[in-house]
This record gives C-alpha cells, sequence and structure tokens, in this order.
C-alpha cells in the first residue's frame, strides 16, 4: 500500500497564446486527488490576463468540515525563457476555490517571445484538518497472501480471497456460478466498457479501505459495478461524488438517481433547484427518467412558478458533456434488472401466478437429456412449468402458456419472470426478465444453474447428490401476466354454457363467426369489402370462425358489425372508445374518423379528463387535438397539482406541450397576457 504525500502536479504542455483569442476563454482542466474524498480542479484561462483558477471539493457528506494549506508554485518556460512564481492557499469547506492572477497577456507575450510555452502547476499541503491523505492500494502485485487472481481486458488484479469476499460478498457469488471450480485466473469477460479497468480497480480501492477516486467519465462504470455486486458503500462513495460534482448539470444527475436508485441524489438535485430556466432546458430529456421522479418535478415546477424564480443555473465554467458519454457502459443489462421479486410498477393490471415446488436427485444418463424428462412438472391456469436437463448439464426452466387457440396467430402475452431456486440449506440463485409469448413463441426457456452446484454429487449418478445437506432444492417461479393481446382468459365472467343456438337469420347475413362463445352472422363480401382484415380472416379453411375478444366488449364488436353493414353510427361513452379499438385493428378508416371526431366534439368531458382517457384507451388522435387546444401556460400549470394521478404517459404529454409553451416570466409570455 502506498500513502501520498499531500501534494499536486500537473502539466499544461504546449498552450497556444493564440488559441485563447476566443471570446470564450479556452479552459484545460484535470482531476487531482491528494486527501481521501478530495478532488481538485485546475483551469487556466487567458483573456487580457492569464489566470488560475483551482478548487477543491470534497465527496462526503455535505456537512462536514475540512480545511487545507499550503503553497502552489507556478513555473512558465519554453525554450526562450522560465518564469517562476509562489502563492499561498487556504482551502475550507466555506471557501473551496480560489483564483490567481498570475500576468498581464501582453506582458506573457512579450517575456516567452512567441506563443506556445508550457505551464507547470504544483501544491503541497503542510496542514490540514478533517482530511485523511490519499491511501492506494498496487493490485498488479502479486503478494504473499494474494490467492485470488481476476482479470479485466487484460489487465491482473491480484488480491486476498478473504478480505474482498467480506466486503463483497456478492463476487464470491459471481464467480461460482460464472466459472468452474479451480480456476486459476477469473477472465472478466462481461466487462467490456471503455472505462471497466479503471471502475474495476476502484471497486478493489474502496473494499481495501484506500482513497476512492473516480471521475465523470467513470462514474457510471463504477455505479454499475456496485449495483451489480450489491456493495453500498461503494455506492454511497458515488452519491456523494454526483451530489458535489459541478460538471454534471441538472438532468445528468437525476438520470444516474434513477439509474442506480440513488434516493439522496435525488432528493439533493430537486432540492436545489433554482429556477424554471434550469428545468425547462433538459426537460425534452424527460423519457429517461422515472415516472415518480417525472411527478417530483412537476411539485418543483409549481413552487418555483408561485415563488416567481424563473433563472437558470450559475455557470459552473466546466466544459460541458453529453449524457451518452458519462452513462455508457457495456454491461447494459444489468443496469435496471436487478435480481429481486419486486415487480415493476404497470400502467395496466397484471394477473399474477405463482409455481412452488421441490425435487429430487435421480440418475443422469444422456436419455433423460430429452423434451419429455422432467424433474417436475405443473400446471396452473395460464402457464405449464417444468423443470428438466439441458444438454450441458445444466438445470432449464420451461414455462409454456396454456391458453392456446386453434387459428388465431395474432395473440400475445407480455409477462416478468422471476425465478429463485434454494439449494443445499441456504445456497439461492435468482434470475428475471421480461419476455412475450406469442404464436410463434409458446414456450421459453430459461438457464439455470449446473446440476453439480444444486446436487455435489456426481454427474453420472445423483442418488446421493444431497451429501451432508439433505434439504431438497425448491424452486419458486413468479409470473406477472402485464398484458394480453388477442386473446381472450376463461374466468368467472365468461358464461359456462354452450354456444347459444338461439338467433334470427337476417337477409344475406348467413355467415356465422363466434364471438365470446355467441354466433354472430355477417355478410362476408361486405366485411371484405370494408376491411382487408376480414379478408384475410376469412382465408382460413374452417367455420365458424372464432374473432378472439373480451366478455365486456362484445356489445360493441356487435354494434361494429351492424356499422359495416351499413346501420347508422350511435356512439355514446359507454362504447365509442371500443369502437375506435375495432376500426383501427379491423384498419376501417371512415368508422375510426367519425368516432375519433366525436370524442374531440361531443365527449362531454374536461381536457384533463380526455388527456387520461386518450392514454387510457391509446387514442392518439384525441391526445393531439387536446394538448394543441392547451396554449394558456397557467391553465397547463393548474393541471400539475395532482400529479399522483398521472400514469408515465400523462407526464410525458404534459412535459412535451409545456416545451413548446412561452416559459412563465419570459418576454413571449407576458406579451401574450397582454395581448
Amino acid at each position: 500500500m502506498i500513502r501520498q504525500e499531500p501534494k499536486l502536479h500537473f502539466v499544461y504542455a504546449n498552450v497556444d497564446l493564440e488559441s485563447f483569442c476566443k471570446p470564450d476563454p479556452v479552459s484545460q482542466e484535470a482531476d487531482f486527488a491528494a486527501f481521501e474524498d478530495m478532488h481538485a480542479k485546475c483551469v487556466l484561462r487567458i483573456s487580457k490576463n492569464a489566470d488560475l483558477e483551482i478548487r477543491l471539493r470534497r465527496d462526503g457528506p455535505p456537512n462536514d468540515e475540512w480545511m487545507a494549506k499550503g503553497i502552489m508554485k507556478v513555473t512558465l518556460w519554453n525554450n526562450c525563457c522560465e518564469i517562476e512564481g509562489s502563492y499561498p492557499l487556504t482551502f475550507s469547506h466555506d471557501k473551496p476555490s480560489q483564483s490567481i492572477d498570475l500576468m498581464n497577456r501582453n506582458v506573457l507575450k512579450n517575456r516567452i517571445m512567441g506563443v506556445f510555452f508550457n505551464v507547470e502547476i504544483s501544491m503541497k499541503f503542510d496542514k490540514w484538518e478533517g482530511l485523511k491523505v490519499q491511501k492506494i492500494f498496487q493490485f498488479d502485485h502479486k503478494y504473499l497472501d494474494s490467492n485470488l487472481n481476476m482479470n479485466v481486458q487484460g489487465q491482473d488484479f491480484y488480491v486476498r480471497s478473504k478480505t474482498i469476499f467480506k466486503e463483497i460478498p456478492a463476487l464470491r457469488d459471481y464467480l461460482e456460478q460464472n466459472f468452474e471450480a479451480g480456476t486459476k485466473k477469473y477472465e472478466m469477460n462481461e466487462l467490456q466498457g471503455e472505462k471497466s479497468v479503471q471502475a474495476f480497480n476502484t471497486m478493489l480501492q474502496v473494499a481495501y479501505r484506500c482513497t476512492f477516486i473516480t471521475n465523470i467519465h467513470e462514474v457510471g462504470e463504477v455505479l454499475s459495478l456496485a449495483f451489480r455486486f450489491d456493495y453500498p458503500i461503494l455506492k454511497q462513495k458515488c452519491e456523494y461524488y454526483l451530489m458535489h460534482e459541478p460538471e454534471t448539470d441538472w438532468m445528468q444527475k437525476l438520470v444516474f438517481a434513477d439509474l442506480y436508485n440513488l434516493q439522496m441524489l435525488k432528493n439533493h438535485v430537486i432540492c436545489n433547484t433554482v429556477g424554471l430556466a434550469q428545468v425547462y432546458k433538459d426537460l425534452h430529456l424527460n423519457r429517461l427518467l422515472e415516472t415518480h421522479t417525472l411527478r417530483s418535478i412537476m411539485f418543483k415546477l409549481m413552487e418555483l412558478k408561485k415563488r416567481k424564480m424563473y433563472g437558470d443555473a450559475p455557470s459552473t465554467g466546466w466544459k460541458p458533456l453529453s449524457l451518452p458519454e458519462i452513462t455508457e457502459n457495456r454491461w447494459g443489462r444489468l443496469k435496471r434488472t436487478p435480481t429481486s421479486f419486486g415487480a415493476p410498477e404497470p400502467d395496466v393490471t397484471s394477473t399474477f401466478e405463482r409455481f412452488e415446488s421441490t425435487f429430487m436427485p435421480k440418475h443422469i444418463g444422456e436419455d433423460l437429456i430429452t423434451p419429455e424428462f422432467s424433474f417436475v412438472e405443473k400446471s396452473l391456469d395460464l402457464f405449464t412449468y417444468k423443470i428438466q436437463l439441458g444438454p450441458d448439464h445444466r438445470l432449464l426452466f420451461k414455462i409454456d402458456w396454456n391458453n392456446l387457440q386453434t387459428g388465431n396467430f395474432v395473440w400475445s402475452v407480455g409477462a416478468s419472470i422471476y425465478i429463485r431456486l434454494t439449494y443445499q440449506s441456504n445456497e439461492q440463485w435468482e434470475y428475471s426478465e421480461q419476455v412475450i409469448f406469442d404464436h410463434d413463441h409458446q414456450s421459453i426457456f430459461f438457464d439455470g444453474l449446473h446440476i453439480q452446484k444444486v446436487f455435489p454429487g456426481g454427474v453420472e449418478h445423483l442418488l446421493d447428490g444431497l451429501g451432508s445437506k439433505p434439504t431438497l432444492p425448491k424452486v419458486e417461479i413468479v409470473v406477472v401476466v402485464e398484458n394480453i393481446r388477442g386473446l381472450e382468459l376463461e374466468g368467472d365472467e365468461v358464461m359456462d354454457e354452450e354456444i347459444d343456438d338461439e338467433w334470427i337469420l337476417q337477409p344475406v347475413r348467413n355467415h356465422p363467426i363466434i364471438c365470446c362463445g355467441k354466433y354472430l352472422y355477417v355478410d362476408k363480401e361486405v366485411l371484405r369489402s370494408k376491411s382487408r382484415v376480414f379478408t384475410k380472416i376469412f382465408e382460413q379453411p374452417y367455420e365458424p370462425i372464432t374473432i378472439p375478444t373480451s366478455v365486456d366488449k362484445f356489445d360493441s364488436f356487435a354494434q361494429f358489425l351492424d356499422i359495416l353493414h351499413g346501420d347508422d353510427i350511435f356512439l355514446h361513452p359507454e362504447n365509442v372508445f371500443h369502437i375506435v379499438e375495432f376500426s383501427r385493428s379491423f384498419e376501417v378508416e371512415d368508422v375510426l374518423v367519425t368516432s375519433v371526431n366525436w370524442l374531440i366534439k361531443e365527449l362531454d368531458a374536461g381536457k384533463l379528463e380526455k388527456l387520461e382517457l386518450s392514454v387510457m384507451h391509446h387514442v392518439p388522435e384525441l391526445q393531439r387535438a387536446v394538448t394543441e387546444s392547451i396554449v394558456d401556460v397557467d391553465e397547463l400549470y393548474s393541471y400539475f397539482r395532482m400529479p399522483g394521478r398521472f400514469c408515465r404517459r400523462m407526464c410525458q404529454i404534459l412535459f412535451e406541450r409545456l416545451i413548446n409553451l412561452p416559459m412563465p416570466g419570459s418576454g413571449d409570455d407576458e406579451d401574450d397576457q397582454i395581448a
């Protein structure tokens, strides 16, 4: 371990004096770290005068007090001359930055006798309070107790397994699940980001209680590692860093807060928002934020408008950064899907199904690695669950959709799958993924652990595989069905009686179709002429054809068929949204236009209620008409009073309209009010 002397050093090489002849002085910057959790920034500016700005920042709890005193030596030199100067420095939590005027621009040009020169800055601290001197561990060196070798992009890291596993238990689980026992070097091939080597080194430094050093380009990957390996200390240090980091703007910090669940950072950003202009300039990126964050922004906008705080945050003076640059992470699949049983917040009513079972070890031969063999199999209302063995001797979790309808090729079921396997008494393996079942994918497989981990006996014979831990492995599978399209699920509301044969045969409408267990009679030629979707449906070789729809939409579907056969259109709030849905599904443009116009002009509801209905029933034409009718910014702000009632899409619609209206306090807004 190397304990660093508290000093800072940097060289600006080949500074071009002519490059500073722009209206905005060009800034150069560098990262320093001399104390634990302490960062320094140094910016060289040359306009009429040459000056340096040095800023120290403590990445720790906001109320911590600290102080550092020292001497800074500045040397300017080239082939013709050398200029030196020394300046006393005093930094503290109350005064974290200092600016030093070096000399006049013309004097500098005359003394260096040219336009190119070098600047060397060195700072040495001789007194400090509330700070610890930086410590760095050299992981590229193999010590006597270094018994674990991990490799990231060709860079070796030698660590003591007992130390690292005590600090990061999830790292041990990761290595056991992804590598064979007895591996000499663990190749971390999934870490392929541009900053993965530095981020991994940062995580190990924190685990060894050494100094935490990062920067805005690297912190995204560091947070990803903290999130993946469940390391709260590293996550907290990154959170403190982002709270004090001046380079990141308002939206970038909120994106980090939502991406990695940094609640303290989110509260800090919202509370320190200074004006409407600060929010407006990044509001077009609202799609990157969580729903509850969008609601918090609505509250903040109301507060800022009420207090007439219209300004923007002061410029930090640092080079602007792009959001994709600082959030890039090659390990993207681990960003937002932690292995947990917390179902995501759906905007629709979800159907929930749970499967639980234990299973016994059996003799494993090649003849048993077949689709027919299962450790355990069980059918529930929606799905059939099987635990099988794959060719690579890994457990396979197979989930089959039960409710198949012959001839229906356009159905889909979106679901979130959560799998938890408890084995060897207290060991656990978890996995979660969002999937879609449809006509082409009626079964989905998930790879599990190797069979030797679950039953640690031999691969060929597992009868005694439980060994000294006779507890049978237990599997729990939770399926949250979030949306079902094109299918009718049989439930309590579905009529159990036989198909109703009591009907009155209407002239020409003599071809039966089945909907919700009842016959409806139609004229095929009329429907073919009205809709090409019906043309494709009637190409099926069997009769009667079944049209899948839910029971609550049956009456509206019957009315829709009557409209296609020439009846007058009678619309009311109970059927109009279903008519719009059927018109869109079966591509009947004239009925769709008539129904949408009725919603816009005749529906007895306020603008906010119409917006909510347009989102609920997926009517973008109604949404567009309502948002375009909102031209008063005060009217729009009045809708922000109850953001808790809004779904995610509603928040985004209101923000998109807010961007297109003048900001309160702007000249355009005042002119509109006068007019």
